[in-house]
């Protein structure tokens, strides 16, 4: 571990916003109060060890054995890939919402085949990660045996990073799209393009192709300029925003957190484009899929030698991603990378040298974990 003197002063331990009725509360009230310099640790961690921790703090809250295994992995997975903002901070949410009966955390998906190359996925109210995972194992043995699936997700909590089904299917051979809708009652919390009230969520998109080799080409994004997660976790580490990430309540720009939990609302990426993406995403989820709990997904599979041969997709996709690699860059003493290289590379320097963790969200999940009896100093 590496360690250094801070200062807190009233540092929230739960990061996460929940819109209900134009209400917002969090989903769990615990302040840590420090009004003197404290050391703290700000850990290099190992992976199988930090599954191991968060496995048995979802254990210790409710989850099946089974959930908490491919939880766990998938969230540490997100912190590997360097996307913290859907990684382990998620804890305390995922616990809080089995708290207030929002998911079952001992929930199985029911899978049914209802056309020849469509699936309905309904999650039992349990946790999206669960859901997704088994509806991209289900999708991808469909589309192995009919060239095409689509699966429609419903009625399951939150999904977690849903670049890593892109990648699993894309790794499989397959185009891979998905997106997700229809919760902006429960979780609205983007305004249209024009508008200063939020009135849809951040409904991600992601689509994933094969590259070279266990390489995926994977765009995986949010139709708002930043996740809510990633919001959080600025707020968590007590750093300001970037421009034109959110507006306050009364619809100007601002650079502090806080004015997004208090009354104010995430920026659609791109102006109009993003919200035409968020406001399709929202007529699929809502209109086409039904009440979400927290958003419904379609989730479409396509063989990549659906058209033609394997070998003819692999030699072309190779001929391009050398020739993006290879285009000059703008900084001469950068470089020019795909969609999913970045999480890739992150990936491969946390196996060998171990994950790192912020203070602030570490102390987080180590609170939330000691609710539950489960101490951070057994495990590392």
């Amino acid at each position: 571990m590496t360690y250094k003197v801070v200062c807190l002063i009233n540092v929230p331990i739960f990061l996460f916003r929940k819109r209900e009725l134009k209400t917002d509360f969090y989903l769990c009230t615990h302040s840590l109060i420090l009004m003197k310099v404290v050391v703290m640790a700000s850990p290099v961690l190992k992976p199988i060890s930090l599954i191991e921790f968060i496995k048995d703090s979802l254990l210790a809250g409710g989850f099946s054995v089974s959930n908490s295994e491919i939880v766990s992995n998938h969230l540490v997975d997100a912190e590997m890939k360097g996307v913290p903002s859907h990684g382990v901070n998620r804890l305390g949410l995922y616990l809080g919402e089995v708290q207030r009966d929002i998911i079952d955390p001992q929930a199985e998906p029911v899978i049914k085949k209802i056309k020849d190359s469509l699936l309905s996925v309904n999650g039992s109210r349990g946790i999206g990660i669960v859901a997704m995972k088994k509806a991209t194992d289900a999708a991808i043995d469909l589309a192995n045996a009919n060239g095409i699936a689509a699966a429609g997700i419903t009625q399951c909590g939150h999904t977690g990073r849903m670049g890593a089904y892109a990648e699993q299917a894309a790794n499989a051979g397959f185009l891979a799209i998905s997106f997700g809708g229809g919760g902006r009652k429960s979780w609205g919390n983007v305004v249209p393009f024009g508008g200063k009230e939020a009135v849809m969520s951040t409904n991600p998109y992601t689509l994933g192709m094969p590259g070279l080799a266990d390489d995926p080409v994977v765009c995986d994004f949010a139709i708002s300029n930043w996740p809510a997660g990633k919001v959080a976790v600025a707020r968590a580490n007590g750093d300001q925003l970037p421009d034109h990430i959110i507006i306050d309540k009364d619809g100007k720009s601002s650079t502090d957190p806080e004015d997004f939990y208090n009354g104010g609302a995430l920026l659609p990426a791109a102006g109009t484009k993003g919200s035409g993406l968020g406001i399709i995403a929202e007529l699929m989820g809502d209109a086409m899929l039904g009440e979400a709990i927290e958003y419904n997904w379609l989730f479409l599979l396509i063989k990549a030698d659906a058209f033609r041969p394997m070998s003819a997709y692999a030699a072309s996709a190779k001929e391009f991603i050398h020739e993006v690699r290879g285009s000059k860059p703008l900084n001469p003493e950068g470089k020019v990378i795909l969609p999913g290289e970045r999480e890739t590379s992150f990936a491969q320097q946390a196996q060998e040298k171990g994950i790192t963790i912020s203070d602030g969200v570490w102390d987080s999940i180590k609170t939330v974990a000691e609710e539950y009896g489960v101490k951070a100093n057994n495990y590392f």
